[in-house]
């Protein structure tokens, strides 16, 4: 073989080992944030202290519209503005979905009929959720667990099994 032609095979096999690298340091950046993401935790709470704690399965169901009631009452539930990132986190954290997703699914469960949506709230704060929650007795929300108000009842924490 020429000298030109092993040359040319160094300088692309050099090339290629410095893309690896680089495609290795992105995906590894990629998966640190992705775990840090998911290591918020978010608390499914209510107002009303006669709920009990919920299984895994069941806050899944309730935030995919599976069921519309607890213990026999019937309940409300909450969500953040859509363009909040507590949304997006806690139905990453909780369902594996995106925002995008989720909206989706509920418009299809909306149209047939099958369940309603959570009530979306006006702005992105715990404290606008409470006073919402202190309205009636069968509402249900989500926040960050640090931001859960002492007098709470939390019913599931989201990000605690992973």
């Amino acid at each position: 073989m020429s000298q030109n032609l092993l040359n040319n095979i160094g300088i692309r096999i050099g090339v290629f080992r410095g893309s690896a690298v680089i495609a290795l340091g992105l995906v590894l950046t990629f998966s640190f944030e992705s775990r840090a993401f998911a290591a918020n935790e978010y608390a499914i709470f209510t107002l009303d202290g006669n709920f009990d704690e919920l299984s895994r399965s069941k806050a899944r169901m309730l935030y995919r519209g599976k069921t519309k009631s607890l213990q026999g009452k019937r309940i409300e539930l909450s969500d953040w503005p859509e363009s909040s990132s507590e949304r997006s986190e806690f139905y990453q954290s909780l369902l594996g979905k995106d925002v995008a997703q989720m909206n989706a699914y509920w418009a299809s469960l909306s149209f047939s009929g099958k369940a309603r949506p959570p009530k979306e709230m006006d702005s992105a704060s715990v404290s606008s959720l409470v006073i919402w929650l202190a309205e009636k007795s069968n509402r249900i929300g989500y926040a960050p667990l640090s931001e859960i108000p002492a007098e709470a009842n939390v019913l599931y924490v989201v990000g605690k099994e992973q």
